[in-house]
């Protein structure tokens, strides 16, 4: 697991038992005061001013917790905007791209972090870097391309990448149909190169016969008037 996040977590607890604390504390002073005021009221001494020392007692129990509670929600706040939101982004990747094994938690942060300031130079060496350690995994390699695609606007590049990725590792059905449909639809839409888009379609029904993907390879071929 992160060192870092432990370390964010642990301070997060902290500041969570003490705006805890505060509260307990100040909560039982509000309840020894208005003990006080109702021996007083019962001695007729503290009639007139009991109900408005009532509220004061209520502020008092507010503003002593309230610096604490709100400091310890922003920081809750920006630890989930630093971690949650990315591992629910890569969550929700992992479904599309078909990825469950475990990764480099400290790496993809890194290329994570990298991305998120427009460093995506730095960003594609820590996914490769990654990508490296498990093969197996296409999650970062298809992240790499993602970001040549995207952001570095290299269709040309992204093809390299998912081709290299391709020809590296014995996939899964189900990745290798990810990779030659993400391929051929660079070829057809960025780089118009149809007939790099039929190939690669054909492709996937002499490698993939019989399925679903041989299927969709076949009405995309229709489509391109390859069939």
């Amino acid at each position: 697991m992160n060192k870092k996040f432990l370390i964010h977590m642990t301070v997060l607890l902290f500041m969570t038992i003490v705006t805890g604390v505060s509260w307990a504390g100040a909560n039982a002073k509000a309840e020894q005061a208005k003990k006080d005021a109702e021996e007083a009221y019962l001695n007729d001494d503290y009639a007139e001013t009991y109900i408005g020392d009532e509220a004061d007692r209520t502020g008092d129990v507010m503003i002593a917790t309230a610096v604490p509670f709100m400091i310890t929600v922003l920081y809750a706040g920006i630890l989930g905007v630093i971690y949650f939101l990315p591992a629910a982004a890569e969550k929700v990747s992992e479904e599309v791209y078909g990825s469950t094994e475990e990764i480099d938690e400290d790496g993809m942060h890194d290329a994570r972090a990298a991305f998120a300031k427009g460093e995506y130079t730095e960003a594609i060496r820590l996914y490769r870097e990654v990508w490296e350690q498990d093969k197996a995994n296409r999650f970062p390699i298809v992240e790499v391309a993602k970001i040549q695609h995207d952001n570095l606007e290299s269709p040309s590049l992204a093809v390299d990448t998912l081709i290299e990725a391709l020809e590296s590792n014995d996939w899964r059905e189900n990745d290798t149909a990810f990779f030659m449909f993400r391929i051929a639809d660079i070829y057809e839409h960025d780089l118009e190169q149809h007939e790099g888009a039929i190939q690669i379609l054909r492709q996937v029904i002499e490698e993939l016969p019989g399925g679903r993907h041989a299927a969709n390879a076949t009405h995309k071929l229709r489509e391109l008037g390859a069939i």
